[in-house]
């Protein structure tokens, strides 16, 4: 059991796999939610729509949380914690990038099923990393 290294990171970010995002309700419960996401220089992105309560909590308080992990062995994760961007910059290009991850040739019609004018992309930039394989 140890740490993963920057490659072991890489390499396990790049797989499919559903995350968990977390944000702070009002009342600061958490707010946990299954989620798709990209991993590129050095941050977290995701796809949605401004009208999801993730947004909502997101526009009130800005900190959040992603894990990645595997459901069978060897077990492994990814946890990062930091600020949350909201943009609808590049949110076509992204959304599409992200959908190809996990719908292959179904993306396109996904995409054009869920985008809307309330699409945007949320940013997490880590400040804090802990990762976990199973060695």
């Amino acid at each position: 059991m140890s740490d993963m290294t920057p490659e072991q990171m890489a390499a396990f970010l790049a797989q499919p796999l559903v995350a968990v995002f977390v944000t702070l309700r009002a009342n600061g419960a958490p707010h946990a939610i299954p989620i798709w996401y990209e991993y590129s220089d050095g941050g977290f992105t995701v796809f949605t729509s401004s009208t999801f309560q993730r947004v909502k909590n997101l526009q009130r308080d800005s900190r959040a949380a992603i894990t990645i992990s595997t459901h069978d062995e060897p077990y492994m994760y990814v946890s990062a914690e930091g600020p949350v961007a909201i943009t609808a910059e590049g949110v076509e290009e992204t959304g599409l990038s992200i959908a190809r991850r996990y719908m292959g040739d179904n993306a396109e019609q996904f995409l054009k099923d869920v985008h809307d004018e309330h699409s945007v992309l949320l940013r997490l930039t880590p400040e804090r990393i802990l990762t976990w394989v199973d060695d």
